[in-house]
């Protein structure tokens, strides 16, 4: 029988039942039936066989990410159907180009892998079984529900190749197996892993044409023959698992310090010189942090002839690579920023604000350097929070002049735990004592740690003129240490440094992109080549001990 004619049959059959409950009950044999009270009220009309509202009968595809089934808000109109035969109506996995619900997963590894990208033909070949590099004798893992969706883009996978992994032990079991290939759905990502670029692109980028994205997957609505259908044709909010809207990025960088050999370079170049090759990129984030170590000062000596000093300040015109490169939030940490006094520092701090600048770390009073700057982008309350340990002491914010804040981490501990509470994510920066070094001391390991266990969703080391490993504490990533940014050192392990951009999504910190960086020219920083970077990050990765 027909969806349609059968729905009509239940709810006629279910009318007759009806009357017949209302008709009156003749008395038993050898009774007295009691005459029935005498009514005044209208008559009931009786019910009609015809439904007033025709109700489409809806099936549900089982296979379908749980996030979707719980999310879906289905009209009046329908009623579920548990027997696809029987359904008017299906949601279920449809071609790319039908209308409906994209549902975006990633290509992930753990954090500590080289490769950058892959090709879809190599991710695609992999899951048939094909040798393809790099996957070659590692596969792929995946849940279940992963697995269903892209058997609707790519077919049956090969067991061999592709392995089925509890969702809570995926991330865990890519780490113990490495290199461990994952596919996971875009929303549960984790900062433990590292996002691979498919065919150039990637699911964190907010621009990301998902449609053109390989590992996107389309739920959709069909008739109930499976032919599509218009995602008009029922009434359904069609909600995907990646909202670009939602998503914010945030890059962390290193030292930033345009003096000495920098400084005349700008003299000879252009004020502008150090942000060209780099400047897009780090525009290309929701909020841009920089470490400004010293001040801006009227009265700072000029740069032209070269002034080897290691008492450093900023001409004021300076300010305009910080606009160059789309700085929202300055870090006042640095040990530097008192070398001229109180004046120094008082000109910076006012320039800051008439320039629209945002400032943490250091400041007029030791309230307001305490103070955590709190800032929302996309629905993530994000909160920036720092602080200077090494001094020296002369830096340190008093009753009498501006300046730096000092470390309290009991109160720095309880800032982090009332952040969290209020639904902040804290960014922690703290200037250590710096170390030529790419392990971090002792106390920068005792510290973030602590700091990462009151609930710090990210911890970067702003002190280090040298780039530093990395740690996790559960899922707070730590690094320890960036590098330099824009500073003139050019000896081998001071030239290389990195940029971390982290991208939160709906009130998580999901995934950091890291970026790395060369000085050339004691002035201008550029992205390394492929060789260059490969080296960096196995040498930072071996001595963090992964």
């Amino acid at each position: 029988m027909p969806a349609g004619r059968l729905r009509h049959f239940i709810l006629a059959t279910f009318a007759l039942v009806f009357l017949s409950a209302c008709a009156p009950v003749s008395p038993a044999a050898g009774t007295t039936a009691t005459p029935a009270p005498v009514s005044t009220a209208s008559p009931m009309p009786a019910p009609s066989l015809t439904p007033t509202a025709d109700l489409a009968a809806l099936w549900i595809d089982p296979d379908l990410p749980a996030a979707f089934r719980d999310s879906l808000d289905l009209p009046e109109a329908v009623v579920v159907a548990q027997n696809r035969d029987l359904a008017d109506y299906q949601i279920t996995w449809q071609t790319a180009d039908a209308a409906g619900a994209d549902w975006v997963y990633a290509l992930a590894a753990p954090f500590a892998t080289l490769t950058d990208e892959v090709s879809s033909q190599s991710v695609r070949a992999t899951w048939k079984g094909e040798a393809a590099e790099p996957f070659e004798g590692a596969g792929l893992m995946m849940t279940a529900e992963t697995a269903a969706a892209l058997r609707g883009l790519w077919g049956e996978f090969d067991p061999d190749s592709v392995r089925i992994v509890p969702a809570e032990e995926l991330v865990d079991s890519a780490w113990a197996n490495r290199p461990g290939w994952v596919i996971v759905p875009f929303e549960q990502l984790t900062p433990r892993l590292k996002v691979i670029q498919v065919d150039g692109l990637s699911p964190l980028d907010p621009e990301l044409d998902v449609r053109q994205y390989p590992l996107t997957a389309v739920i959709g609505l069909t008739d109930g023959e499976g032919s599509p259908l218009a995602k008009t044709d029922l009434p359904i909010q069609w909600v995907g698992n990646r909202r670009p809207e939602h998503i914010a990025r945030v890059f962390m960088t290193g030292t930033t310090a345009m003096v000495r050999h920098m400084a005349l370079r700008m003299e000879e170049e252009g004020v502008l010189y150090p942000a060209e090759k780099i400047g897009s990129l780090l525009r290309s984030a929701d909020v841009t942090h920089i470490s400004n170590e010293v001040a801006f000062y009227s009265n700072c000596p000029p740069a032209k002839p070269l002034r080897g000093s290691l008492r450093f300040c900023t001409s004021p015109a300076y300010i305009q690579v910080l606009d160059a490169v789309g700085a929202d939030v300055i870090e006042l940490t640095g040990n530097h920023l008192l070398d001229w006094g109180a004046d120094g520092i008082s000109e910076t701090l006012k320039l800051y604000e008439r320039e629209g600048f945002q400032v943490y770390g250091g400041g007029w009073s030791l309230e307001s350097a305490r103070q955590p700057l709190k800032i929302e982008i996309n629905g993530n309350q994000l909160a920036f929070i720092g602080c200077n340990p090494s001094g020296p002491e002369a830096v340190w914010v008093t009753a009498e002049r501006p300046g730096a804040a000092p470390c309290d981490y009991d109160w720095m501990e309880a800032q982090i735990r009332d952040l969290r509470q209020a639904g902040y994510l804290p960014i922690v920066t703290i200037q250590h004592i710096e170390v030529y070094d790419y392990k971090p001391t002792s106390a920068q390991r005792v510290i973030s740690e602590r700091m990462a266990r009151a609930g710090a969703a990210l911890i970067s080391g702003s002190q280090s003129h040298f780039p530093q490993g990395f740690a996790f504490v559960g899922d707070t990533l730590v690094h320890y240490g960036l590098g330099n940014t824009f500073f003139d050192q050019m000896d081998f392990g001071s030239s290389r440094g990195f940029l971390d951009r982290s991208v939160f999504y709906e009130g998580r910190l999901i995934s950091t992109e890291v970026f790395t960086i060369r000085l050339e020219d004691y002035a201008q920083p550029r992205l390394m080549t492929p060789e260059e970077r490969a080296a960096l990050l196995e040498k930072v990765f071996t001595e963090s001990g992964w």
